[in-house]
């Protein structure tokens, strides 16, 4: 803060938080910027402590569980964050306010639906019961169509729509600065399901740390949840709206009112489909964090661990795990099929966009 003739001037510190990937088959990520001498965290395990250093710093320590409407949620504070890819490396920084080169994180950036950038945005804790809800207590809803499942979350309200590609990308850049590594499988927990059969929703509600696994150790077989964010990897996959695979490549709808299974996108790219080695990071405007995958020469152990899978006659998304016992299906795991078509795998996440 300074003063010139009478006036006061006070100006906000911005804080950079950065993680860079090598680009080699390693899965760990290095900590730069104001996150450079940050110790990894420490979910927790079963019912125990976690902790981790990011848990004071905006916007995570925002991640708080709301309930609205009937709806338990997980709020997300809006951050400015930047991707620069040089050679095979790539780095993500996230800043707690605006800085010059960076960009309004994904889910609160200007979706050209009149309401301008947002300053948080909400997602369900849960996947979806049979009432379109995000509530414990019952197995999820599931074998759907991604269209029925739009309109049935979207009748919850005006502000009420299906999780898209904005806001799953808007946690994963949360949870790659935060945790620095591909694997959240390794980092948090297996998760998938304890028993290898879809399960009750509010496994972790007796979690007394918002990020960990409900199973004895990390890789034991459990229910998992990412600052408070039930089943990003459990239980049933999510549809992922916002976005559809064809011959033009990965398609991504900002605007929720014009979600779509096949028209109303914009092409970031042609994705390669497998287990990714590298990473492409878009240049169309807006649409910078769509990062997708370049060339897939890994493994479950190495470089992406998660499987990503596009097909041009399967064009909707779905993101995440299931309850089959898979060690290779964590949060960036992102798979195609046809919109019309109902799985007993595939359930939904409800997003609230104020």
């Amino acid at each position: 803060m300074f003063m010139r003739k009478g006036l006061v001037h006070t100006y906000k510190q911005v804080n950079i938080y950065g993680a860079e990937w090598d680009g080699t088959a390693s899965t760990v990520w290095s900590r730069t910027d104001d996150a450079a001498s940050f110790a990894n965290p420490s979910p927790a395990v079963y019912n125990g402590s976690g902790t981790s250093p990011f848990d004071s710093l905006m916007p995570w320590s925002g991640m708080v569980q709301e309930t609205q409407d009937g709806n338990v949620l997980v709020a997300i504070p809006k951050f400015w964050y930047k991707w620069t890819k040089s050679g095979n490396k790539l780095k993500l920084q996230i800043a707690d306010a605006p800085k010059e080169g960076f960009l309004t994180s994904p889910a609160h950036a200007d979706r050209g639906d009149g309401k301008g950038e947002r300053d948080v945005v909400y997602i369900g804790r849960y996947h979806c019961n049979g009432n379109w809800k995000s509530a414990g207590g019952s197995q999820p809803k599931n074998n759907i169509t991604r269209a029925s499942a739009r309109s049935g979350i979207h009748s919850l309200g005006a502000a009420y729509w299906q999780m898209d590609y904005a806001i799953r990308m808007t946690v994963q850049m949360l949870y790659l600065v935060e945790f620095a590594d591909w694997d959240s499988q390794k980092v948090i927990g297996f998760g998938c399901s304890p028993g290898g059969n879809i399960f009750n929703m509010g496994m972790t509600d007796s979690m007394k740390y918002h990020t960990g696994t409900s199973a004895a150790n990390r890789t034991t077989y459990g229910c998992c949840q990412y600052r408070y964010i039930e089943g990003l990897w459990d239980n049933v996959y999510d549809w992922m709206d916002g976005c559809y695979y064809d011959g033009n490549g990965l398609n991504i709808i900002k605007n929720p009112n014009s979600f779509s299974n096949s028209t109303n996108g914009v092409s970031v790219g042609m994705p390669t489909s497998g287990y990714p080695s590298a990473m492409n990071v878009p240049t169309v405007s807006g649409l910078e964090w769509a990062i997708y995958p370049s060339a897939s020469g890994g493994s479950g152990t190495t470089y992406v661990t998660d499987t990503l899978s596009f097909t041009a006659a399967n064009v909707c998304l779905y993101a995440g795990g299931f309850f089959v016992q898979f060690p290779s299906a964590g949060l960036f795991c992102v798979a195609s099929i046809g919109g019309a078509i109902g799985n007993d795998s595939i359930g939904c996440r409800l997003q609230k966009l104020p």
